[in-house]
């Protein structure tokens, strides 16, 4: 039998984060095509999810930092999120759905530490 991966939770959380300001960064300027979104599901978190819902249902990108500055979710530092700049984080939405199909298959489990 097989091994599996196993990832820490925070460690999740991080790539969720860093796709979800990419997405951000993008989703209301146009630049992404709605198959481009990373479907709730998908994320592993309920910090992603609770983003993730901000994000989408806000008509712009400025009414959607607007509800996040008003989140407060568990080890994410609201602040930190709101001033990266996601740019560079391009790869993370593949590796958020990647991951989720993985966890789905049971080739990688998640560790609660």
């Amino acid at each position: 039998m097989a091994s599996r991966q196993s990832l820490k939770k925070v460690d999740i959380l991080r790539h969720e984060l860093k796709a979800l300001r990419f997405i951000l960064d993008n989703y209301h300027a146009g630049k992404l095509a709605e198959g481009a979104i990373v479907p709730r599901g998908e994320f592993q978190s309920a910090q992603g999810r609770a983003l993730h819902d901000e994000i989408i249902a806000a008509p712009s990108r400025a009414a959607a930092e607007a509800k996040i500055a008003e989140l407060e979710l568990p080890d994410v530092d609201i602040d930190s999120f709101l001033h990266l700049n996601g740019e560079h984080y391009y790869t993370y939405p593949a590796l958020v759905r990647e991951r989720a199909a993985a966890i789905a298959a049971g080739k990688i489990r998640i560790e609660d530490a």
